[in-house]
C-alpha cells in the first residue's frame, strides 16, 4: 500500500498502470494505495465480478479494473473500455497481460511477485515503463526507485 501511495503521488491526467502478478500477489492492495495516495478516502475493492470500478472524489478520477474473469479479451470492447484506457483520469488494469493487445503503448507495467514462493517473505515489485518519450520513462523509473527506498529501505533493489 505505501508503494501505491508514493507513486500515485507521481501519476497524472492519463496515465495508464498495468498490473500482473499471481493470485494474492497485492495487485489490489497496490490500487488501495495508489488510492489513498490520490486522496479516496472510501473503501478500494477488486472489481474481479464487476470488471471495473470508478474513484471520482480524489486529485484524478480512477478507473479501476480487474479483467481476470474476461472468457477473452476481446469483451473488453463491450465495455467501452477506450473511455477509460485512454480518458482523463488515471486507469489501473489488474492482469493486464490478458489483455495486452488493448493496453495503450504508454503505460506503467508493474509485476508483483509473493515471495513466499522461494523461502522470503514479502513482495517483489518490478516497474517498467513503455512507449512514450525516453525521458518520461528515465523519470518514472527514477521515482519508482524513489518511492521504493522511502517504502522499503535497504529492501529496495534499483
Amino acid at each position: 500500500m505505501a508503494f501505491g501511495a508514493g507513486l500515485a503521488q507521481y501519476l497524472d491526467e492519463g496515465d495508464f498502470v498495468a498490473l500482473d502478478g499471481g493470485l494474492a500477489a497485492g495487485k489490489t492492495c497496490l490500487v488501495q494505495g495508489m488510492a489513498g495516495g490520490l486522496g479516496y478516502d472510501e473503501a478500494v475493492t477488486s472489481p474481479t465480478f464487476t470488471l471495473l470500478h470508478l474513484y471520482e472524489t480524489g486529485r484524478l478520477p480512477l478507473y479501476h479494473f480487474d479483467v481476470y474473469r474476461l472468457a477473452a479479451p476481446e469483451e473488453l470492447e463491450g465495455l467501452g473500455y477506450e473511455d477509460y484506457f485512454y480518458g482523463s483520469g488515471i486507469c489501473v488494469v489488474e492482469w493486464g497481460s490478458l489483455v495486452a493487445d488493448y493496453l495503450p503503448e504508454r503505460r506503467i507495467g508493474i509485476t508483483m511477485d509473493r515471495l513466499e514462493s522461494v523461502g522470503m517473505e514479502g513482495r517483489r515489485i518490478t516497474v517498467a515503463a513503455f512507449g512514450g518519450e525516453a525521458s518520461w520513462r528515465a523519470w518514472l523509473l527514477q521515482k519508482a526507485a524513489e518511492v521504493a527506498r522511502q517504502c522499503c529501505g535497504d529492501k529496495a533493489g534499483g
